[in-house]
């Protein structure tokens, strides 16, 4: 089991709330790369909510918008 580390790469607002440039959030995935696949996708979202209490969009969680690095 791996430990990622998802990075936003620039401020996004959404629903009156905002996601600065530099939040990160770490996830584990049983594998060598973090694909952003739905399932992903959702624990992304999850962990920015718990650490942030903010609503990651789905639409923003794309390798254009994070940066992500195997710890």
């Amino acid at each position: 089991m791996a430990i990622f580390r998802v990075t936003t790469k620039r401020l996004v607002v959404s629903g009156g709330k905002r996601l600065e440039a530099g939040m990160t959030a770490d996830i584990t995935y049983n594998g060598s790369t973090l694909p952003l696949i739905s399932n992903v996708k959702s624990e992304i979202q999850r962990q920015f909510k718990m650490k942030y209490n903010v609503d990651f969009p789905l639409g923003y969680i794309n390798g254009n918008e994070l940066k992500i690095e195997k710890l």
